[in-house]
C-alpha cells in the first residue's frame, strides 16, 4: 500500500522539479535584459505660410532612424480631392547636404501626410524637415521643423 503513494508522491515531484526549472530561466531572463528603445515619436512644426494648401513639415524619430514628411490640407471648405506635387528636404550635421524628394499625393477635404525621406543619424544629432507645395503656379506654403533626436 505505501508503494502507490511514494510514486504519486516521486511523480508529483517530477512535475514540480520540471516546473521550477523552466520557470526560472524565464524570470531571469525577464529581469536581465534592457527595456528596449521607447516607439516612435512623431511631430510636426507650425503651419506653413496659407496657401490653397496649408502645410506643416514632420519628423518621426524611431531609435536613431528619422523620417521626415510633411501634412497638407486644404484651406478652402469646398475642396475636392486632387493629386498634388510636393517637395520634401531635410538636413542634419551629421550627413552630407540631402537631394529633395518630389512626389505626388491624393489630398482628399481632410488632408493627406505626404512622403518621406529616412535617414539613420546619431542621437544628440538635431534635423530639420522643409515641406512645401510644388504644384506649377500654387503657393507653395513652405513648412520647416527641427528636433533633436533623443538618446
Amino acid at each position: 500500500m505505501h508503494r502507490p503513494r511514494t510514486a504519486a508522491a516521486l511523480a508529483g515531484a517530477a512535475v514540480l522539479a520540471a516546473l521550477t526549472a523552466t520557470a526560472a530561466p524565464a524570470a531571469v531572463a525577464a529581469t536581465t535584459g534592457p527595456a528596449g528603445p521607447p516607439g516612435p515619436i512623431t511631430s510636426c512644426g507650425t503651419p506653413g505660410a496659407p496657401g490653397l494648401l496649408q502645410t506643416r513639415a514632420c519628423i518621426e524619430v524611431n531609435g536613431t532612424q528619422v523620417r521626415l514628411f510633411g501634412h497638407a490640407y486644404p484651406t478652402n471648405p469646398a475642396w475636392v480631392a486632387q493629386n498634388v506635387g510636393f517637395k520634401i528636404s531635410g538636413s542634419t550635421p551629421a550627413l552630407p547636404p540631402m537631394a529633395p524628394v518630389y512626389t505626388t499625393a491624393l489630398v482628399p477635404s481632410g488632408g493627406s501626410y505626404v512622403g518621406g525621406i529616412t535617414i539613420t543619424v546619431p542621437c544628440g544629432t538635431s534635423v530639420t524637415s522643409n515641406f512645401s507645395v510644388d504644384n506649377g503656379g500654387w503657393p507653395p506654403s513652405p513648412a520647416t521643423h527641427t528636433i533633436t533626436v533623443p538618446c
